[in-house]
Order: structure tokens, then sequence, then C-alpha cells
């Protein structure tokens, strides 16, 4: 079974800590259902639930007069019982009830009173118990004081033995109807808090985001390298003050460079020391491509963060955005539009014959930079063509690594044409992100592995630890 057959399989079994996890985050999710469901059924309660009357009354069973029945030998004591067994079976009799409903006018139907009535044995002794529910104390007084008067002259000469007789008057007592409001408020909690955990557990199956690592090792087939944790500063919007017009040209006067808060983390070092000891190990060479899974996702944040950190570690390092649609890595280093006007862009229309000119040197953060430049219709193309893979033939044997800033590899040709002239490719794929779902991520890796794109591995980028999954506890969190 190859690695794909492998891991489409593994997606059809159920990871219990992956469910526990989800059940845990949604704890409070869980509660509060429970409180509100809770809620309901008490005002259910308290508003449905009309007081209940119940009347008691009892008959006994004896022997007929001309019975000659000895109650105190072991057989005259085990026909009584089954005498008085028999007599409470057939109370709730067609005959009997609807009797007692023509008797008192009653508006209801056999049905109905028979599921009002109960009948029970009182535990040795020869005396069963009739007990009527009703709304009204008074009918269910009625109904009993009815079929204890007309039971002797309906079931006696249905049995043909024996005769019966009305032990005491029958009593009434009132159940309040709150009595019941504690059992409902526990049933609705309870359904409350099902209802909610089934919601969650569906909503966790029906989630076809990339989870965690177990999602890019094993359903997508890919190398896990690491992280790129979310910027939380930089992911928190600005809200003008009130009264306060806004100055639309200040953002591009201030674009906020990526350096040193999302750099200087373990996370990122982390990153940087297993891509190098993946590179060394299999011998992958020193030009990478850098590409987002799909669109939107933080690829350049990534090839930025990953050049300065190895740059910082001692390695001469080039950066190049190769994003001819919309490259825009040169804001996110702070540097000034005009500066990088000319760039890749420059060096691919044949503008010099001296690459090196179209490099940048960042003194700030130790790297040298090549901007995408002007944008470019025929992009694949030219990246694709000659004076491309002259360019990396070039940096490669200058520097330690070159890392190429690529448009989306899901949404654009550029990938793969840039792809095939590097040595391997990084591919960065967004967390918990809805628009980017694990198929079209795994369409993207298989996309690229079909025309001979070699992947070291892939890289979580907008990585939050408190969405992460179980496997992921401690894994990839790191402190700054």
């Amino acid at each position: 079974m190859d690695k794909e057959s492998r891991s489409r399989q593994e997606e059809r079994y159920i990871d219990f800590r992956r469910l526990f996890s989800v059940l845990k985050r949604g704890i409070l999710w869980i509660l509060a259902a429970a409180v509100l469901a809770g809620a309901f059924g008490y005002v259910y309660s308290k508003q449905s639930d009309a007081p209940v009357y119940r009347t008691t009354g009892y008959l006994m069973v004896k022997a007929g007069e001309d019975q000659k029945v000895d109650s105190t030998s072991d057989h005259g004591q085990a026909y009584l019982r089954t005498l008085t067994a028999t007599y409470a079976s057939i109370c709730k009799s067609q005959e009997l009830l609807n009797t007692v409903i023509d008797d008192l006018d009653l508006d209801m139907d056999y049905t109905t009173l028979y599921g009002r009535v109960s009948v029970s044995l009182i535990e040795n002794t020869y005396i069963f118990r009739i007990t009527v529910s009703d709304a009204s104390g008074e009918m269910s007084e009625a109904i009993v004081s009815d079929m204890i008067g007309k039971a002797p002259q309906i079931l006696v000469p249905i049995v043909g033995e024996g005769r019966i007789e009305e032990v005491d008057h029958p009593y009434t007592n009132m159940q309040a109807g709150s009595a019941g409001t504690r059992k409902t408020m526990i049933k609705a909690a309870g359904a409350g808090a099902l209802f909610m955990i089934l919601l969650l557990l569906v909503l966790a199956a029906l989630d076809r985001t990339v989870r965690g690592s177990a999602d890019v090792e094993d359903t997508l087939g890919l190398t896990m390298l690491g992280v790129l944790p979310r910027d939380e500063a930089a992911a928190r919007p600005v809200l003008p003050l009130p009264g306060r017009t806004e100055n639309r040209a200040e953002p591009e006067q201030k674009t906020a460079p990526i350096v040193p808060g999302r750099v200087e983390t373990e996370a990122v070092r982390a990153l940087r020391t297993r891509t190098a000891f993946l590179l060394e190990k299999k011998q992958a060479g020193n030009v990478l491509m850098i590409t987002d899974a799909e669109a939107g996702g933080q690829g350049e944040d990534l090839a930025a963060a990953l050049a300065i950190s190895f740059s910082r570690a001692g390695r001469r390092i080039l950066l190049i955005d190769t994003d001819m649609h919309n490259g825009t890595l040169y804001k996110k280093l702070g540097i000034p539009e005009e500066i990088a006007a000319g760039g890749l862009s420059g060096w691919l229309r044949g503008e010099d014959e001296d690459w090196t000119r179209f490099v940048l040197r960042s003194k700030k953060y130790g790297i040298d930079f090549m901007p995408a430049g002007k944008a470019a219709r025929n992009s694949a193309d030219v990246l694709g063509d000659e004076r491309m893979a002259d360019l990396l033939r070039y940096a490669s044997a200058e520097y330690d690594l070159v890392l190429c800033s690529a448009a989306a590899a899901g949404s654009s040709a550029d990938a793969l044409a840039l792809g095939c002239l590097t040595h391997t490719t990084i591919l960065a794929v967004p967390h918990k992100n809805r628009r980017v779902v694990r198929s079209r991520v795994r369409g993207t890796a298989e996309q690229l592995r079909s025309i001979g794109i070699s992947i070291l591995g892939a890289v979580l980028t907008d990585f939050r630890a408190d969405r992460a999954e179980v496997e992921d506890s401690g894994k990839f969190v790191y402190k700054d």
C-alpha cells in the first residue's frame, strides 16, 4: 500500500483523542447549552404542569357465602390470592369502565379513562387498590366511588366465584405539578448538553481545514517542518478614534516590518534548524521555492522569516520575490516602492547583464533581497525560461541559500514553472483557515509532484495554539 492510499485510509479512522480535544475546547458551549435547556425546562414545567389529584379506594376479596374455604390453610390462602389477582386483572374491563363513563356522563372514552386508572395488589393480603388520577379532585373521587360501587355487580358474575367488598372510603391527595419540575429540568439540561456534544462532534467531522500536524503528515503525506505562529498584534484590527478623520495615505507610509517580533522566536528558530537538517540529509540543494498551498496565505512572511533567521545563524542568504502579480515583500521589509521598482522584472527583461545590480542589501536584516519589480502578464513564461534558470544558477554559486517567495501554487501557474528550476519546495499551509481545505492542499501537492517538483515539507502558517489539535500540544508551541 503506497503512502497516498495509506493516508486516505487513515482519514476513515476515528481519533478519540481528537474527539476528546474537541469536547474539551467546547466545554463552555456544552455547559451553556445545559444551563439554557435546564432553564427552558423549568419555565415549561411551571407553566404547563397543573396539580394532579389522586383518589385511592380499596376492595377486599372474600370467599363466596356458599363456599367453604379455610383461609388459614395453605390451600385456602393460595385460592384467595389467585382470586384477588383475577379480580384485580379485570377491574379495568370495558364493561366496568364504560358503565362508569355512562353513570358520570364523562367527556372521555374508554381508552382515556383506562390511562387514568391504575390497579395494584397489596402484598400478602387479599386486597387490591384502585387509583384514579385527574386534574379535578372531585372527578377522581367520583370515578373511584362509582367503580367500587359497580364492581361487585359487574365483576363477580364474570368471575363466578368469591365476592368483593369495599374496605374503606376512598381518600384523595394532591400532587402538585411542581413536584416534576426537578426531573424536567434535569432531563432538559441533559438533552441540551447532549445536543451540543453531538453538534460539536458533527462540526469537527465536517471540518475540512488543516487542523494540525496529523493532517499535514498523515492526510496530506507531507513532512511537518514546523509552524509560523500567528502574530496577534498584526491580526488585531486598528479602529479609528471617534471624530478622527482617517488618512488614506498613512498605511502606505507606515508599513510595519515583519521583524524582529516575527523572527526572534523559538518557533522560527526550530523551523530553521529542521529545514537545514533536512536539506543536508536529503542533499536537496540550496535553492528553495516557498509557496502557499492556496491564495491568501502567509508564504511571504514564511520566506522572509526563514531568510532572516538563516542570516542571523551566519548563512549568506538571497531572498527573491518571484510573485510577478502582487509581490509586496518589499513592503514587509520596509523598502520604499521607488527603490524596489527594478528587481527581478528588470533582470528578466534584460535591462542589464549584471544580475547583482538588481539585488538590494539590507543591513538591518543582514540579507540580500531581489524584489519582484514591475508586474508581468506572462509571468509563468518568464519565470520558466533560461534567463531565470541562469539567475538561480549564478545565485546558487554565490550564496549559501537562495529562497524564492512564489505566488500560491494552488491558484497560479508561476509556482509550477519556477518549481521546475529550484531544487526543492516548502509548502505554506494555513492553520484552521476555512477557505483552505485539506483536499485542495492535497491536490496542490500532487500537482507539484506530478511534474517532478520535490517538496521538502510543509509549514503551518498563522498557527494558533488555542485551536491546535491534541497531538500538537507542546509539540510546536514555543515560548518567545
